[in-house]
Formats: C-alpha cells, structure tokens, sequence
C-alpha cells in the first residue's frame, strides 16, 4: 500500500512519505517510545539498511523524531515519533501550492485522507485562508504625491497608454499570473495553478476561490473569459495583437478557464501578466470605465476627477492587506523654472537640484528602462522616404552629445533598446545630406507637451538648423499626439518606450502596439519582414533563443533608421527616514503595496 513512487518526487516529499508510512504501520501516536528495528524500517520504508541510516538521520535534524539505537545483541533500537503526521502533510502541501504544484499537492492530500480523517476538509479550509480579510489598522495611513503632469484618463485596461496610468492599474486590478522582475520568474495571483498541453496551444487556469472585487461581488472563470472577449473586440484597442492567437475561452467550472490557442504562442505567460490583460468585472454596461474601474486589486479606485487621484486599501484583498490606507494624486502643475521638490512627505521624479541635499531625507535612485526616442515616418510620403536622410538625421540627433549637452536627469546615452552598448557613428552628415535629394522641405517634429520633450525637440530642432535642415516642432497632449491620423501625420516624433525585464514582451508592445508611432510609421515591407519575424519568435520555447530573434529585429529598425534611441533617465526619489520600502522599478514608479511606515 505504501510504495512510493519516486519518479518526479522530489527530496522533502520522499522524506515525509517515509515517514507517513512508517508511522502508520507502527503504533500510529506521536510521543511514545517504540521498539524497532533497522531490519523492519527498511522493509515499511523497501530500502537498503544504509538508506535506512540515512533517513532517520534527516528525520532527526528535522526534529520529527528521536532515535536511540540499541547497543549490544538483543537489545532493540527505539524511535519516538514527535510530529503528527497531518501536520507535516499540510506542510508540505501549502509549500507544493505556493509552487503552483496544485495537482501534487491534491495527490498529496487525497493518498492519504483515508488514513487521517478531516485532512481533505483542513486543505480546503486552508485553500480558503488564501483570500482573507485584513482589519483596518488603528491609524490612517497616507501617502500623498504631487503629480504635475496631466490628470489620469479614465482607466481602462484596454486603453492605458502612459506608464502613470499603467502603474495605478497594477494597484487597483489584477492578473491571472504575476512576473516578478527580481526574480525573473512567474508567480500566482488570480490563478494559482496552470498547466498546459505538450504542443503549447491549449493552456488551463485555476483560479482562486473567495476573491472579490471592490464592489463585493465574487471573481469568477465568466469574468475572465468576459475580460479576454472584451479586450479582442472592444473599439480602439490599440493592444489587441496581444491576444490574437486566442481562439477561444472556455469555461470548464466557476473557478477554472481553459485557454485555446490558433497556434503555440510562448509568450502567453508574458502576455497574461501585463497590466493590459488586468481582469475586470463582467458587465453589460460599456460605460462602466468611466465613472471609476473596479478591480480586484490592493486598492481600490475611489476618485479620480482630473484634479486628484486616490486609491483606498482594499480591505479583503486576498493576497494581505496593504500597510497604507491611502495613496492620493495632487495634480499640481510644475510651472517653476527649477523643479526643486518642496519638502513634502515624498517626493519621486525627475530631479534639477540634486546637489541641494537634505541630510534627514532619504534619496534612492535608478536608470530607467524607459528609453526617450525619434520614430521616422517611413510610410508617408516625401523627404523620409530617403534613406541617405534618415542616416544624416540619425547622426544629428547624437544622443551622447544631447545628454551632454542639456544634462540633468538624461543619465545614460542609449544606442539600442535591449542592450547597454555603445554604437560610434561618426559619420559626415553634410556629405550625406549632400547625396540626399533633400532640397529644403520642412519636416513636422510631434511629440508630448511635457518639459523635457520640449527641450529635447528644441535642441534637435537647432541642431538640424545649423545643417539645413527645416523642423517644425508640433507640441501635444497625448491623447491627440497617439491617435492614428495624427502619427501618420508626423514626419518624425519624440516618444520613449519601457523595456523591462520582459524584454520581448515590452518591445513587441513598442512594435505592435496601434497607439506606438513605431506600428504607424513602418513601411509595408518593413512591415512584413518584422511580422515575419515576430512569428518565429513567439514559436520558440527557449528565452534565449526568442532573445535573438529579438536581437535581429531591432537591429532591422536600427539599420533602416526607422528607430533612434536617444537616452534613459535618472529617476530619483527622497523621502523621510521613515518611509520604508520605498524603491523605484524599472518603469521609474515605486510600488505603494510594499510601502510602510516606521513610527518612532
């Protein structure tokens, strides 16, 4: 009865299930001495006497038992068990759970309910305290941040476009798995437990039981499949590539989905955990984004009206309650010549002052991965269209000499997106302009509103004035700079990208994304050959592999000029002694989950 199969088991299980059933073939209670042999353990345990020795050697460092061997002939070994089984067992299954080991943990616990009656029910219950309820702390807890740019849009999942609306939906929504940038590896959230087929396209979702959206009603499979069908047929969407190689989403009970796939994708993983695929509520409303998004998340969206933003603690949220009770957005413009912050209770960003330092305050910073950029127009017609003009514009715009040159925050010159290497282009930019059939056209240069892509236009603008070269600049909110009409308007535009450390997730997004100006301005055989490309990357199953092709493709846009990276950021934050867990990732946000105060 007791034969263990040893085959995909590893150390810890193998140890516990010897001592399952050496326990219960002997007197089945803990705390009491009982007389055995090494001969009649290795015949329960169908193992070597040394193997034996072994085990019971990792059991007593373990404190699971205690053994004194018998000393002399006739006189027996003893051995006390001195821990209950059951507990050990749910041990080890919330530990296989935490894994996302879900089937062995259920094999785990059904081998053996017979045995110990109520151990399933303890499981279940367990299963349950995974989505418990935090009371509310005595006092209330507030972080307040200024924020000088323009208000938050309404937020919808399908429809964020800056990195400050994408951060609040990680706070305020959920995804079905979670990558964990520090480790480099997929955890649970929403769904605990996924596994797939052996080609790849069909992929199964279990997902959490007793998690609530803010309004009290239950997560269930229906509002995933509701999120999926929403995000691949609502108007607008400008990320909808993300999911088009899903057939079908079928529900197979409340609390499981099973995803079908046109063709194998090994990037679903990524895509899945990306704040645009966030699962929100099922609804017939089509309007239900604009009052406020209601989520499942650690907090939860209670206004959000232009002029300021707050996000209250969820006070059930599954995972465990946040230490803050609020986090409120200021929108108070920065109109000041310097941008020294004013001493509030944080402050993060982009810092002009740095030198001007306070002794009782904290200061952390981090280079960006958000990459500020130049995106040619390839498709329009007219002067762009010149490849000897691209290149003489591409070395006008030397980032090293513009992060010199205007300094500050710009920290580090970028010459390509997924790598930190440098890239000599010293090239004669009057001879190439000369054996360009540029003849004096002007060329509209659009970008955002904010203060460094204006000075940034401003520099380029002068610079390719001092070669012949005739620039208007075009300043816009982002809303009307990002729409189609607009980007395939411009003749170049200043933008900036993310690239985390799902590295071919967020340059896919830059590629593909409809509200990118890089998806605008490709040519259609430009085009073709990146789909092409993208395709046989989503194929492969090794990261390293996908890399490459990575590689290849952006090497494509670099070579073409299609693409000029110009530099990344510093970002900085200073805050009081107190504030712990204040660090900034790579998107140059910080995480208000992991933030606490220390009191003195």
């Amino acid at each position: 009865m007791y034969i263990l199969h040893l085959l995909g088991k590893d150390f810890i299980m193998i140890t516990l299930e010897h001592y399952v059933s050496l326990y219960l073939s002997l007197d089945k209670r803990i705390h009491r001495k009982l007389e055995v042999s090494l001969h009649g353990i290795s015949e329960v345990l169908f193992c070597t006497t040394r193997n034996c020795k072994l085990t019971i050697q990792k059991w007593e460092r373990e404190s699971w038992v205690k053994w004194s061997p018998g000393r002399g002939r006739g006189n027996k070994s003893t051995l006390t068990f001195l821990k209950n089984p059951v507990n050990l067992l749910m041990d080890e299954s919330r530990r296989l759970v935490k894994k996302g080991k879900l089937q062995a943990a259920q094999n785990l616990i059904s081998e053996y309910s017979k045995e110990f009656p109520g151990l399933e029910e303890d499981f279940a219950d367990w299963i349950e305290t995974l989505f418990g309820y935090r009371a509310e702390s005595e006092n209330r807890d507030v972080l307040r941040l200024k924020y000088g740019k323009q208000p938050f849009s309404p937020l919808d999942p399908t429809l964020a476009t800056l990195r400050s609306e994408c951060h609040i939906l990680k706070h305020v929504c959920d995804t079905l798995i979670f990558y964990n940038e520090e480790s480099n590896h997929f955890e649970p959230r929403l769904a605990f437990h996924w596994e797939h087929n052996e080609a790849g396209d069909q992929w199964i979702f279990y997902i959490r039981k007793g998690i609530k959206f803010h309004d009290g009603s239950r997560l269930t499979s229906r509002d995933i499949q509701h999120t999926f069908e929403r995000f691949m047929l609502s108007e607008g969407n400008p990320y909808r590539w993300m999911l088009q190689d899903l057939e079908e989403a079928v529900i197979l009970g409340e609390h499981s989905i099973k995803l079908l796939l046109k063709k194998p994708n090994h990037l679903l993983l990524h895509l899945l955990s990306d704040e645009h695929l966030s699962i929100v509520r099922k609804s017939d409303s089509k309007d239900i984004y604009l009052d406020k998004l209601v989520g499942t998340g650690p907090f939860r969206l209670v206004r959000n009206d232009g002029s300021m933003l707050i996000m209250d603690a969820n006070e059930s949220y599954f995972r465990e309650r946040p230490f803050l009770d609020s986090v409120e957005f200021w929108n108070v413009s920065e109109d000041r010549e310097d941008r020294t912050p004013v001493k509030t209770e944080m402050e993060f960003g982009y810092y002009r002052n740095k030198e001007k330092k306070d002794d009782n305050r904290k200061r952390v910073n981090r280079i960006e991965k958000n990459v500020q950029f130049l995106s040619l127009n390839g498709r329009k017609e007219g002067p762009l269209k010149d490849p000897m003009l691209r290149r003489a514009i591409q070395a006008i715009a030397d980032p090293s000499l513009l992060v010199a040159e205007l300094g500050e925050f710009r920290q580090q010159s970028a010459a390509f997106f997924l790598r930190d290497e440098e890239n000599s282009r010293e090239v004669d930019i009057t001879d190439l302009l000369l054996r360009s059939s540029y003849n004096g056209e002007e060329l509209l240069l659009y970008t955002f509103q904010d203060r460094d892509h204006v000075e940034d236009t401003t520099w380029l603008k002068q610079r390719c004035m001092a070669y012949g070269v005739s620039i208007k600049t075009v300043y816009l909110p982002a809303e009307e700079l990002l729409r189609s009409d607009t980007m395939a308007e411009a003749d170049i535009i200043h933008d900036s990208a993310t690239v985390t450390e799902q590295e071919e997730l967020s340059f896919l997004q830059l590629i593909l994304a409809e509200n990118s100006p890089i998806w605008h301005h490709l040519s259609d055989e430009l085009r073709e050959r990146l789909l092409a490309e993208i395709d046989l990357l989503k194929s492969l199953e090794s990261h390293d592999e996908r890399l490459k092709r990575l590689f290849i493709i952006e090497e494509k846009l670099l070579e073409t000029c299609q693409l000029l990276p110009l530099y990344k950021n510093l970002s900085e934050l200073e805050s009081e002694e107190g504030i712990q867990q204040a660090l900034i990732n790579s998107q140059g946000w910080i995480d208000f989950y992991r933030i606490w105060f220390k009191r003195n």
